[in-house]
């Protein structure tokens, strides 16, 4: 007897394990480039004179470019900004989720372990460009940095191999976030480096933990989403409420708040559906 014809459905397909999708080997030693990159520069230079070169060069562009890409950085607007992602791709959205989480821990761990001093608690604030509240304490590693690298390398390995390479600019923004703490007066180049280190490390992570997840779990009707839907809900209430940074971020939290408000609406109404068979 002829199997009925199952109608498309763009959420339960994505509700689907991903799991040939696959994560190629070399991904789990991607945290290796930026330290790389790290022993390469201090060789060539100390940490503190390659800080004021790159924050001095930096210092010549608009601060608003940098409050832009400082607000990426932040744990709160980033999540906002990429909210959406629970909609279209909600396996996407959890890799992400479980990448700032595992970098989340790592930096917490790393800043009470080291307790290294920040640019403005070792050298003079008015040798150097700051913008913002002068921060000295808690500098190993770049937490905005970290964050940064961890969503955008969690969603360029959850998406499909052939796909991928459309997105290889968001390596690209999570560097500008990294090279924003230094134009700032935040982070050494060290903390930056070590920041996108565990980010990709925690990306990678991150994805190969959301591939595995039951897809009863990434369906809109799942407690898990429906969690997550509420932690956009907390994004939008700490934008309305606090000061994200630096108060130049004032003028971009709205957007923030706007994108999850949408978010939400289409997620209820997702949420909301009943189930096909």
């Amino acid at each position: 007897m002829p199997q009925p014809v199952r109608k498309p459905d763009p959420a339960r397909d994505a509700a689907q394990p991903v799991l040939t999708s696959g994560i190629p080997a070399w991904a789990w030693v991607l945290w290796m480039l930026p330290l790389g990159l790290w022993l390469a520069l201090m060789a060539a230079m100390p940490n503190a004179d390659l800080f004021r070169a790159i924050n001095h060069t930096t210092s010549m562009a608009p601060d608003e470019i940098w409050v832009i890409f400082n607000f990426l950085g932040n744990g709160w607007s980033l999540f906002a900004i990429v909210s959406p992602v629970l909609v279209f791709a909600p396996r996407v959205m959890l890799s992400g989720i479980c990448a700032g989480a595992i970098a989340g821990l790592m930096s917490r761990s790393l800043k009470m372990i080291f307790e290294l001093p920040r640019p403005a608690g070792v050298l003079d604030p008015a040798s150097f460009h700051i913008i913002g509240k002068p921060l000295t304490a808690m500098a190993m590693p770049s937490g905005h940095t970290l964050t940064a690298f961890a969503i955008a390398t969690a969603f360029f390995f959850s998406i499909k191999p052939g796909r991928r390479g459309a997105f290889a600019w968001l390596f690209a923004l999570a560097a500008a976030g990294g090279l924003a703490r230094i134009a700032v007066g935040a982070h050494w180049p060290s903390d930056v480096m070590a920041g996108s280190a565990i980010g990709l490390f925690s990306g990678v992570a991150g994805a190969w933990v959301a591939a595995r997840a039951p897809a009863q779990l990434v369906l809109a009707q799942s407690w898990l989403m429906r969690v997550l839907a509420a932690g956009a809900l907390l994004c939008a209430y700490v934008l309305a409420t606090s000061e994200i940074d630096f108060p130049g971020a004032r003028a971009f939290q709205p957007v923030g708040i706007v994108v999850v408000a949408v978010t939400l609406i289409l997620f209820g109404r997702q949420t909301l559906r009943a189930r096909q068979p």
